[in-house]
């Protein structure tokens, strides 16, 4: 059986490049006045490829339907990722289409292939049709699933014929309970307000199921931690005094007592919560155990973290004879780092320990990260934000001016040179050796024989076409920044040539030191 899956797939991709080939007549790179009339210089080799690994199906199902709606021209301002998202919606909602729900939509003709048969992608003739009725059954599948979990995130401290009082716990079930109001709390896409809220008091709900009192049938009370009291209405106005008095007259007193007892119950740890420095330690060693592992290109090499069973921190590098131990918080608030080696040549530093480091940065201190329930902003948002943050701006740099001291790359024999990229969102790392037939390998060799030339001269003496404008700057970017090739100012060109990091690439020892922004 698997000989016979293997041969259909096989099949099936090799249909879709004949027909791609056929459709576009240029192989791999769309020329100019292509068939199809896809832009100059598109990959379309890559654009296949894209299609062939984001296919749902596992067997390239829907492989063919994709490359047929890239070459439309009526689907031409059509991304190849946006094709293979919609087509990955249509796979995962598949079971749950049926005739009965396509009919009840009430936009297709009930006698069209879609409408009889609802579960094979052939039968939509666009993507425009596709996505309408997988915006469709999103909307249906989520809406009573919402309103579920809206109900679930709040406490019911009280309710009777006329009166309801909630305790919203979670920003849905604020939304939910707070519809047709003007509360910030409770306003769609910004959850910021309802957290803020929530971590400087207890915010509670009072509706009037009757609407008998206009547009104070909906209240909004907000109890600071210090007793403060903050009455809205329904527009979002703060109620005067008397008004506010007026309203409280009206309620049941058994709500007041519910609301009354709710707030005072509220633990103390849950007002204010921090962490402590071992609850913390604790958190972080979560953090990094539940994701991939973490390596770090230093000068002296390339070095891996482990965190034992006792909850020591270690990172192995190149060489077997030395391990840095650096815990943090194994003191407190502070960081000790030991350089341990079996080799009696070792240097003297390397068989002391490194100064205790305090790990509070100027902007990011224990002030912040120690906080169970984070205030917001731009870093101190969310306790895993912290975690996140903690290792990347306060653990990682102290570990890695050990791990980049001179003393550890004479002791390494290390002679590796590190590179850092201009632009968060590059992902190149230039390994070598370069794969064959990539843009680093090809441009390259041309520099070894061809130094101080331009990008369009590269493009058209060894691609075989102009350079299309803009087309792979984060190349050019990053390989410049790698220090692989320089690039130097001729007149009104830039020219390149192979650069200072060239020879360290060719051996191996060429590492990048940071990655794409918000990774490790």
């Amino acid at each position: 059986m698997k000989g016979l899956s293997k041969i259909l797939l096989e099949g099936r991709i090799e249909d879709a490049q004949n027909y791609f080939q056929k459709a576009v007549g240029d192989w791999p790179i769309a020329e100019p006045n292509n068939l199809a009339g896809i832009g100059v210089g598109t990959n379309i080799q890559g654009v296949l490829q894209h299609f062939i690994q984001n296919d749902p199906s596992g067997n390239n199902k829907y492989l063919m339907w994709m490359v047929r709606k890239y070459i439309d021209p009526n689907e031409r301002m059509i991304s190849p990722n946006d094709i293979s998202s919609l087509v990955q919606r249509f796979h995962k909602n598949v079971d749950r289409l049926s005739i009965a729900f396509i009919m009840n939509m009430g936009i297709f003709d009930p006698t069209s292939r879609i409408s009889t048969s609802p579960k094979n992608l052939d039968s939509y003739d666009d993507l425009s049709q596709l996505e309408r009725v997988m915006d469709e059954m999103d909307e249906i599948q989520t809406k009573k699933e919402k309103e579920k979990e809206a109900k679930s995130g709040v406490d019911k401290l009280y309710e009777d014929d006329r009166w309801l009082l909630v305790r919203p716990n979670t920003y849905e079930g604020s939304c939910y309970y707070g519809s047709s109001t003007k509360w910030c709390t409770a306003s769609k896409d910004a959850p910021q307000h309802f957290e803020s809220y929530s971590k400087t008091g207890n915010l509670y709900y009072i509706i009037d199921k009757s609407k008998d009192v206009g547009d104070f049938f909906k209240i909004a009370l907000h109890k600071n931690w210090n007793g403060q009291e903050d009455w809205y209405d329904r527009a979002d106005n703060e109620l005067k005094q008397e008004t506010e008095e007026a309203v409280r007259s009206l309620l049941p007193l058994e709500l007041i007592k519910s609301l009354e007892e709710d707030h005072g119950a509220t633990p103390s740890d849950t007002r204010n919560p921090t962490f402590t420095y071992a609850e913390f330690a604790h958190e972080l060693r979560n953090f990094v155990n539940n994701r991939k592992p973490i390596k770090l290109n230093t000068k002296s090499g390339v070095w891996d973290l482990e965190i034992s069973v006792n909850g020591e921190w270690y990172w192995y590098g190149p060489d077997p004879r030395v391990d840095v131990m650096a815990t943090p918080f194994t003191n407190g608030h502070a960081l000790v780092c030991r350089v341990e080696s079996d080799d009696d040549d070792g240097l003297d530093i390397l068989d002391a320990d490194w100064d205790v480091e305090d790990l509070d940065t100027q902007h990011f201190t224990s002030e912040h990260y120690l906080k169970k329930n984070p205030a917001g902003g731009y870093m101190y948002e969310s306790v895993e934000r912290n975690l996140k943050h903690f290792i990347m701006y306060s653990y990682i740099p102290k570990v890695r001016k050990i791990l980049d001291s001179d003393e550890m790359v004479d002791f390494m024999d290390a002679d590796y040179k590190t590179w850092e990229s201009t632009s968060y969102v590059s992902s190149f790392q230039f390994k070598y050796p370069p794969r064959e037939g990539t843009m680093t390998q090809k441009f390259t060799d041309y520099l070894k024989g061809n130094p101080r030339r331009t990008s369009q001269q590269f493009y058209e003496e060894v691609l075989g076409y102009p350079r299309p404008r803009a087309h792979n700057n984060m190349f050019f970017s990053s390989i410049k920044d790698s220090g692989i090739v320089k690039m130097e100012r001729e007149g009104r060109q830039f020219v390149y040539s192979l650069g200072p990091n060239y020879s360290a690439w060719t051996k191996g020892k060429l590492l990048r030191t940071n990655k794409k922004y918000g990774q490790l």
